[in-house]
């Protein structure tokens, strides 16, 4: 269940729900690619995004880059 913390952040890190969908459908991507909880990725996912967005001029592909920047991360802590 989403806690109102989580929706206020939702907010902040989305500039419309067309965006939101299209980040929630990578972290959703991520969890069964990588078989690993929501509550593990999705935290990691929007730190990154956080981090990229900011210096983004063209937001179009953040989702893609973002995704393989966890993917990058969840690698390093396995090995």
């Amino acid at each position: 269940m989403i806690s109102m913390g989580e929706i206020m952040s939702d907010l902040t890190l989305y500039e419309d729900e067309a965006e939101q969908r299209q980040h929630l459908g990578a972290i959703q991507r991520l969890v069964r690619d990588a078989h690993s909880p929501e509550e593990e990725i999705r935290p990691l996912y929007e730190d990154v995004l956080k981090e990229l967005k900011s210096d983004a001029r063209i937001k179009t592909y953040l989702s893609i880059l973002v995704s393989k920047k966890v993917k990058e991360l969840l690698n390093a802590r396995r090995r």
